[in-house]
């Protein structure tokens, strides 16, 4: 690992003194080659004690040799490094004056210049190395901090576990060091400048610097002291590093362990003594010599529990250094694991199971602390991730939290570990002049930059179990410098994979690369993955590092994705993008919370980009696509067969003892029966017929399924509750009820409209628009307008997508129609709409019956071939604010659309109306329900039900459904004034293959094909 120590010309740079007769060398931050100095070399996360009990409880608060630095700092920041306080950490500078930062702290989180977010390329112009100083705004921290005098003979060991994006530290006036790397910590011996009694320490802290061209991830742009700044009163012979390798042997029966120990010695060589612990019960002890500052322990440990997602199985590793006299003077422990990873038969193999990734990017992001993530709202994404069925995480596009791996170990979570390397400007570069050589991956002077990243992050994280992958990093192209460090991974850990794809989108080519192991795409669909697969001059397995991009309301054709997967052996599932919004909670001008975006703020160097991609919100609650990734990536599934129905096994290690299996009958949405069902013995992979027989109808008449679910038995997967539904299945045995055949009654007509009336209901339409003024029962309306119409909000992939404009025309005809002619045809009153001057006709043919039930019989005719798919057909009414409550037959209870209704159960749901709207990060189409046989309004005093003669779409909301389209926040959408209810033949899927071409679009198959098609449907009261 490179290690720079600061020459005099550098040490004026810093300080912005100019060289006299010498052309100024530029400051460290301004220089590719320099990226560290003054610091000890990387090594794995571990933490020091002073006893055997200490270090087996691994809590830094309970010892004395610990020194937490969080807190308050004092706090200056400066617009440029030009107007910085250079003096600032001299411990005679007067900070008095000064406010205060937190520690660990995001400076815009706390008021601190503005938070500026950018999709791809750089908050500054692209020259590098150099960073325009007009944006580089430097934060100047400063507090005291006391030695204790039992500190006293041994190594002061400062920390800072990550700060960004380049900084300089000081202790008592003395330059200590100097860092970049955003994510990785920096460790810091300053015993020489600390004292006993009280101390200054001084962090001068940059926005920007040349290590940022390294960082042009897709996230917010802040910097601050991320994580936590620690001293340690380490022995003078130490425990500099350690290095554990937890295979397995024999079959992946047994574990083989090689423990690699460094020493910092600066005593007489001692020993190194490490202990294997089940619980309490020592499994291995063994001792080893420390020669030249190594010690190398190894032993055989047969029957072994193995680790892996499903099995999270984790033993104690104590390790002792001892003096010459066997006296302990330093000892740690850590959670270990015994797992073999490996490629065999052209499959990626977990302890010699091909496994499957049903995995999620997650970025680090809290709607209130930014980068800053708490280790509760860690275990919260790890609750929902195991509660959904993910069992892996890549971390895009950095180095995570190190708690975060450990919990990974703990709860089974397979990682995808991923360098802080990001170039994605330069990408663009290479790809806007056709010359590949232009990025930074094949610059000499940015060759150690891309190995040290990559380097610390496989000596820090190297000891974790659920650590499978490494990745070199992302979308910043390709070349020597990656080559390189490819190279370097595979010599210095060949038990785990390297992963890399280097360019953003892999075009219509698969452009594998020799120096990782698996070919890596993103954003490629169905199609691509199909033909890679089906290719055998491709040996690699695909595992897919993006996809499915989850912007807004999206991760339409998710299903199709995974049953391609679940064709081909060599495609292992993939990355969805992406976990958690990146929103930022704030408040608008009436006190209302609203979820920010980037032109929320000033946003200098920003853009637009919309935040809004992941499965869950920022504040860790799942937006309705999560049910949808629950349920196609269900481990466990059924399937009908003749005779009778079986369950699949798709778990990689566990059979089906941990589950229960349960039968519900279902008649018109409503369950009349349940039973339990045998759980057979089902190896992993397998599947087996299941005992039991569905019962009789008990309503002849009505519509019939089978619903048969899989649930977790208690401690079955870790942080999932006993009872939960890890798999579901839903089997039509009867059709839906026919709506019946009436005879209708009569219209009458006056000069300004037509009605029809019977059974205290009451149904006119404006002979002048066509439209329906009311529908109303004992003298209440109900119901009113009707309006045609084939547009919605647009999602985020709408507009991504450019269907808001190559679709513009459908909203124009929903706005603007032609009263064609209106009639009373024998029972019927018969609206005709002419939409787009001959482009599209719509007629619509009421009529009521007896009991005053209304009914529309709705045809839609485009004549243009040339038009576009329309994005819905269908009615659009206004209700009553009055009916604030629904409920309906058809999918549920989330959301559901064409392409994204695999995870709603048929059923009766119910609800308030208000609940019906997700606010998604910005305002656009929520609440659609697929194969709704009935939908009901309700409120004081009765209400109104609508049923198909066919599954309708439909959609139900507690205001105008325009606000959708015309607000910006999702504080502007409440309830107010009239509701709307869209009563639809169909509505598009929302896609979200990507978001930014037509990919995203949904599949053809979701789309509305550009054909006649009638529907029907009644209105009536509810009962």
């Amino acid at each position: 690992m490179p290690h720079h120590r600061p020459t005099i010309a550098l040490l004026l740079a810093a300080f912005a003194v100019p060289v006299v007769g010498q052309t100024p060398v530029p400051a460290e931050w301004e220089q590719p080659e320099v990226f560290r100095q003054g610091a000890e070399p990387m090594h794995a996360t571990f933490r020091g004690f002073e006893t055997r009990g200490l270090a087996l409880a691994d809590d830094v608060r309970k010892s004395r040799y610990h020194l937490s630095l969080d807190g308050d700092w004092k706090f200056h920041l400066s617009p440029t490094p030009e107007a910085r306080p250079a003096d600032f950490y001299k411990p005679g500078y007067d900070v008095s004056g000064w406010g205060t930062m937190k520690v660990p702290g995001i400076l815009q989180a706390e008021g601190h210049g503005g938070p500026v977010f950018v999709g791809s390329g750089y908050p500054f112009p692209r020259n590098q190395p150099w960073i325009d100083h007009t944006l580089n705004e430097v934060g100047s921290y400063r507090r005291d901090f006391t030695v204790p005098a039992h500190f006293a003979g041994r190594r002061l060991l400062l920390t800072v576990g990550a700060a960004g994006a380049a900084y300089y530290l000081w202790v008592n006036g003395v330059r200590v060091g100097y860092s970049e790397d955003s994510k990785l910590p920096a460790e810091f011996d300053v015993t020489a400048a600390a004292r006993p009694g009280r101390n200054t320490v001084a962090i001068e802290l940059y926005r920007y610097a040349d290590g940022s061209y390294l960082e042009d991830q897709d996230f917010w742009r802040v910097n601050g002291i991320e994580r936590s700044v620690t001293l340690y009163a380490a022995p003078a012979t130490r425990l500099r590093d350690l290095g554990v390798e937890a295979g397995l042997t024999n079959d992946y029966r047994d574990g083989r362990l090689a423990l690699d120990v460094d020493v910092a010695d600066t005593g007489p060589a001692g020993r190194v003594r490490a202990t294997l612990l089940d619980g309490k019960r020592a499994l291995l002890m063994q001792e080893a010599a420390v020669t030249g500052g190594k010690a190398r322990i190894a032993g055989n440990l047969p029957g072994i529990r193995s680790w892996s997602a499903e099995t999270p199985n984790l033993y104690t590793l104590l390790v002792e250094l001892l003096d010459a006299q066997g006296r302990m003077v330093e000892a740690t422990s850590r959670r270990i694991g015994f797992r073999t990873v490996e490629i065999a038969g052209g499959e990626v193999r977990v302890n010699g199971k091909r496994i499957m990734i049903r995995g999620v990017n997650r970025h680090e992001h809290d709607p209130h602390t930014f980068h800053v993530v708490s280790e509760a709202t860690m275990r919260r994404d790890i609750e929902l991730m195991k509660q959904a069925n993910v069992n892996a995480v890549r971390t895009s596009h950095y180095p995570n939290d190190p708690r975060w791996y450990e919990l990974a170990d703990e709860y089974g979570l397979y990682v995808m570990d991923e360098a802080d390397i990001e170039s994605h400007g330069y990408l663009s570069l290479t790809q806007e002049k056709n010359d590949p050589t232009l990025n930074l991956g094949h610059k000499p002077e940015w060759a150690a930059a891309h190995l040290d990243r990559v380097t610390r992050m496989v000596e820090r994280d190297k000891n974790h179990p659920s650590i499978i992958f490494w990745s070199l990093g992302n979308e910043s192209g390709v070349g020597p410098n990656f080559e390189a460090a490819g190279k370097w991974v595979k010599a210095r850990d060949p038990s785990r994979l390297v992963s890399f794809l280097g360019v953003s989108m892999s075009g219509w080519r698969h452009p594998t690369l020799p120096y990782v192991d698996i070919f890596a795409p993103m954003y490629d669909d169905v199609w691509k993955i199909a033909d890679y697969a089906e290719r055998p001059e491709f040996p690699q397995p695909l595992i897919l590092c993006e996809y499915a991009h989850a912007m807004g309301n999206s991760l339409g054709n998710f299903q199709d994705y995974w049953d391609v997967f679940r064709k081909y052996p060599k495609l292992q599932g993939g990355f969805i993008w992406d976990w958690v919004d990146q929103t930022i909670l704030m408040k608008d001008k009436d006190g209302r919370a609203f979820w920010a975006q980037g032109p929320d703020f000033a946003n200098k160097g920003g853009d637009d980009s919309p935040v809004g991609d992941g499965v869950v919100g920022s504040t860790r609650v799942p937006d309705p696509e999560y049910y949808e990734m629950a349920k196609v990536q269900s481990p466990i599934a059924f399937a009908a067969v003749r005779p009778g129905y079986e369950v699949e096994n798709r778990h990689d290690h566990i059979d089906l003892s941990r589950f229960t299996l349960d039968w519900t009958m279902m008649e018109d949405g409503r369950a009349v029966a349940t039973g339990t069902i045998p759980t057979p013995a089902v190896a992993p992979g397998g599947h087996a017929p299941l005992a039991f027989t569905p019962p009789a109808a008990k309503d002849s008449g009505a519509e019939r399924i089978l619903v048969l679910r899989a649930r977790a038995k208690a401690g079955a997967i870790p942080l999932v509750a006993a009872g939960h539904v890890v798999g579901w299945e839903q089997f039509p045995l009867s059709a839906p009820r026919a709506l019946p055949v009436t005879a209708g009654v009569a219209p009458t007509g006056t000069p300004d409209a037509f009605t029809l009336e019977a059974g205290g209901a009451v149904l006119e339409v404006d002979r002048a628009t066509g439209l329906v003024r009311r529908y109303a029962r004992g003298g209440r309306t109900l119901l009113t307008g009707g309006t045609p119409d084939f547009w919605r909000a647009p999602t985020d992939n709408d507009v991504g997508t450019g269907v808001t404009k190559s679709h513009a025309m459908w909203k124009q005809f929903s706005e603007n129609r032609r009263l064609d002619g209106i009639a009373a045809e024998g029972d019927a009153i018969v609206v005709r709409h002419d939409m787009g001057v001959g482009s599209v006709k719509m007629v619509t043919r009421w009529t009521m019956a007896a009991d005053g039930t209304a009914r529309a019989e709705v045809t839609f005719t485009p004549l243009r071939t040339t038009l576009p798919d329309p994005l819905r057909v269908g009615l659009t009414f206004r209700t009553p604010a009055a009916l604030d409550r629904v409920r309906w037959y058809g999918r549920g209870p989330q959301e559901t659309y064409a392409d994204r209704k695999t995870g709603g159960l048929v059923a009766v749901w119910q609800g308030a109306l208000a609940d019906q709207y997700h606010a998604y990060a910005r305002p656009q189409e929520s609440g659609s329900k697929q194969d709704v046989r009935w939908i009901a309004l309700t409120g004081a005093g009765g209400g109104l039900r609508v049923t198909g003669a066919q599954p309708l779409s439909v959609n139900a909301l507690p205001f105008p459904y325009d606000d959708l389209s015309e607000f910006r926040h999702s504080s502007d959408i409440r309830p107010h004034g009239d509701g709307t209810l869209m009563i639809d033949a169909a509505q598009a899927g929302v896609g979200g293959d990507t978001g930014w071409n037509l990919d995203g679009r949904a599949h053809p198959q979701y789309r509305i094909p550009l054909k006649p098609m009638t529907y029907s449907f009644t209105i009536g009261a509810d009962r």
